[in-house]
């Protein structure tokens, strides 16, 4: 089995003024994806198949007055309980120092006996570990809202891409099944149907949701036909891919003159956090997350069209609830040398999963 990190390091000349240190090489250009707790209410430390549970509203009480002798009741208080189903993931990696001696990662190696540790290396530390982490970020992005754990391939009549392992999506069911599953059949009052996405390619997919009156169409079936609890929910968040993002701002920029003003999301430190954009929109605040359109381009197409290229969820963050084993979003990542083995390892484990919890404060477009 090849060693981690050599498919890319093999790319590189090392002879000839070819690149002899590591740090001098430049990043390609990645999607920031920000922070998911934007999206969804994560939980950590969550043990597999405990429960979550609460109480709402009791119901109606106040009757007529019975005299001297009232009427004894014994109202109802609204309950709900909701099960937590973590699947179990690992990320496993390993380098073998002899796979890497013809490449550019010669030159950051230790020498005499320790030259098979690659620990404490430019390698290790500037190169893959960073790019191991990158890598699980995604992953949670990924398991938390495109997670099913019945994932195919198109081939297999799924909507995975060919050529994807749908292994990739088999640890839990992601919040996008969850929705779909919430809002079709007898709850499609909380769906907005978008028919650009039903369209035979591509093509017709983008050009579909640019009909003038479409975007803002969408966006006011979702706002006007929402549960009046949800409108009135402090939490209440509007998120959307960014094609109907940019389908809106260049409807209302069509029918106004005006453009829509996006911001850049900010974290704590007042940093922005590229391309995770926000606007108002009739009052309500809406998000742009293109990491959803990488993620739907990417792992479910089936060469001809997008699964469902244009999407908005309308609901409470506290509903869409993303559940974590361990106490924070990435797993630990352990890095080691084996001197019996004369290998480096890279290990990481967890369990993860989704709920919804009020199902009926959600409205979903797709």
């Amino acid at each position: 089995m090849a060693s981690t990190g050599k498919q890319y390091v093999d790319q590189f000349t090392i002879s000839n003024q070819g690149i002899m240190d590591l740090r001098e090489l430049l990043f390609l250009t990645v999607l920031q994806f920000g922070s998911i707790n934007e999206t969804l209410d994560l939980m950590t430390g969550v043990v597999p198949g405990s429960r979550l549970g609460g109480i709402g509203e009791m119901e109606p009480v106040g009757l007529p007055a019975n005299g001297c002798e009232p009427q004894w009741n014994a109202s109802k208080i609204a309950t709900i309980e909701k099960l937590w189903e973590l699947g179990a993931y690992e990320i496993a990696e390993n380098t073998c120092y002899q796979e890497l001696e013809e490449t550019l990662v010669q030159f950051s190696m230790k020498t005499g006996t320790d030259r098979a540790d690659l620990t404490g290396t430019d390698f290790i530390d500037v190169i893959v570990e960073p790019k191991l982490t990158e890598a699980m970020n995604k992953m949670i992005w990924r398991m938390l809202w495109f997670g099913d754990k019945l994932a195919s391939n198109f081939d297999d009549d799924g909507v995975i891409t060919d050529g994807v392992n749908p292994k990739l999506f088999q640890i839990c069911d992601g919040l996008f099944k969850r929705l779909f599953d919430i809002t079709s059949g007898v709850n499609n009052t909380q769906r907005v149907t978008i028919a650009a996405n039903t369209a035979a390619t591509k093509a017709l997919q983008r050009s579909g949701i640019l009909t003038a009156g479409v975007a803002t169409g969408i966006f006011d079936n979702l706002l006007y036909n929402a549960p009046i609890k949800l409108r009135q929910k402090s939490d209440k968040i509007l998120m959307v891919t960014q094609s109907l993002a940019d389908a809106l701002t260049i409807d209302i920029k069509r029918n106004t003159g005006s453009n829509l003003q996006w911001s850049a999301v900010l974290d704590g430190l007042g940093n922005e956090r590229s391309l995770m954009t926000t606007t108002v929109y009739n009052g309500q605040t809406i998000l742009a997350l293109p990491i959803w359109d990488e993620m739907i381009q990417t792992f479910e197409d089936s060469g001809t069209v997008w699964n469902k290229p244009h999407r908005a969820v309308y609901a409470s963050k506290a509903t869409l609830k993303g559940g974590i084993n361990s106490s924070s979003m990435l797993a630990d990542l352990q890095v080691w040398f084996s001197q019996d083995q004369q290998k480096n390892f890279m290990l990481a484990r967890d369990k993860v999963g989704t709920l919804t919890w009020e199902d009926n404060l959600i409205m979903f477009a797709y």
